[in-house]
């Protein structure tokens, strides 16, 4: 009895261990067998929800009407889950003086078809959600310098705002609610936060821990800065040398896809890792944020083989899981004065080997 009872107190003191370091998310939806068994289910992707920063008389910090259009399709599609890849609102700059926590809420309440239906959803920090960029872009001027402790205020604003009983726990110290992975029926989850280790950085520590821990066949990692130059200097490749060891870390694990935002519009690049695994960088970013024009160049093109891009339109993706099979589609809202007007302009679909350690 006296060795039942070691054993019993040992096995949950090894589980207390591993939620602590991230091995298990105690909150994270509950794993099932993989292959196929798993009936087919979708998952979403949206990116740059703020307000045109254009306009100063709006003072709700996101793009109120294409928002509202988003959440309503979403409530119609049904996803199992939402994940968003960052600048949900205005945050900091030009802000009209909307106070974080009311912006937060003002997100929130556009969303609310959304968590109405029960559907998850699962943010990350951008730029504006986090701080002004301090490495490559000018300095700001005076005036649109946020105040001491504003950035702060803001990070908590944020954590307190997506503390869901769901949000995992499962966060590398100091940044809880911000970077966390779950599981969720055949596929595993990343979300990156990139500014609480210097901005334009991941966590590449805690990252290689969850994907060597990984055991579910799909993986998807969402951040959201794009990894490649694009439209924006402020991005992952500032450090290349620690973005190559974070793409490589995440296409010898086994994913395909890395979604990001942060440019204002829908791109799909391959980008094959050191190996030549066949990696996709998805901009995901029309989420509300004024659309931008881009030249067409890659910063790296010798690396970067452009698939598909659009500049035109707002819209999300939907990504349905079937098995080891899976399909991405970009869902665009092709008459913004239409709400009802939504249709797939880009698919992309990829289909996966079995893993050895994948659950059976």
């Amino acid at each position: 009895m006296q060795s039942l009872f070691n054993k019993k107190y040992f096995s949950i003191l090894v589980f207390l261990i591993q939620v602590y370091f991230g091995v298990i998310s105690s909150c994270a939806p509950e794993a099932v067998p993989t292959g196929g068994s798993v009936q087919p289910w979708t998952f979403a992707v949206v990116s740059d929800t703020q307000g045109n920063n254009k306009a100063p008389e709006s003072h709700s910090c996101i793009n109120d009407h294409i928002v509202h259009a988003i959440a309503d399709d979403l409530a119609r599609e049904h996803p199992d889950l939402v994940l968003v890849s960052g600048d949900l609102v205005n945050g900091w700059l030009k802000n009209s003086d909307t106070a974080y926590p009311v912006q937060y809420q003002n997100w929130k309440k556009a969303m609310a078809a959304v968590y109405e239906a029960g559907i998850r959803v699962y943010p990350i920090r951008g730029n504006h959600d986090s701080g002004p960029e301090r490495l490559v872009l000018p300095p700001l001027p005076a005036h649109l310098e946020p105040p001491d402790g504003a950035l702060d205020q803001l990070k908590k604003t944020f954590q307190k705002t997506f503390s869901e009983a769901y949000i995992p726990q499962n966060s590398p110290v100091g940044e809880q609610g911000l970077t966390y992975s779950f599981r969720h029926k055949n596929a595993f989850f990343v979300g990156l936060d990139q500014y609480s280790n210097g901005q334009h950085k991941v966590n590449q520590a805690w990252l290689d821990r969850q994907l060597r821990n990984n055991t579910h066949p799909h993986i998807f990692i969402y951040g959201h800065e794009p990894a490649f130059e694009m439209n924006h200097k402020d991005n992952l490749s500032c450090f290349q040398k620690l973005r190559d060891i974070f793409w490589d870390s995440i296409g010898q694990a086994g994913a395909v896809i890395y979604f990001c935002g942060h440019d204002h519009f829908y791109n799909r690049a391959l980008i094959p890792d050191s190996t030549g695994h066949p990696l996709r960088q998805i901009v995901v970013s029309p989420g509300g944020g004024r659309l931008r024009t881009w030249s067409g160049r890659y910063e790296e093109s010798n690396r970067v083989t452009r698939e598909y891009h659009n500049e035109k339109f707002y819209g999300y993706i939907l990504v349905t899981v079937e098995g080891l099979h899976a399909t991405v589609r970009w869902k665009a809202l092709t008459r913004p004065e239409d709400m009802y007007s939504w249709q797939f302009l880009d698919t992309f679909s990829y289909s996966l080997k079995p893993r050895v350690n994948a659950l059976d």
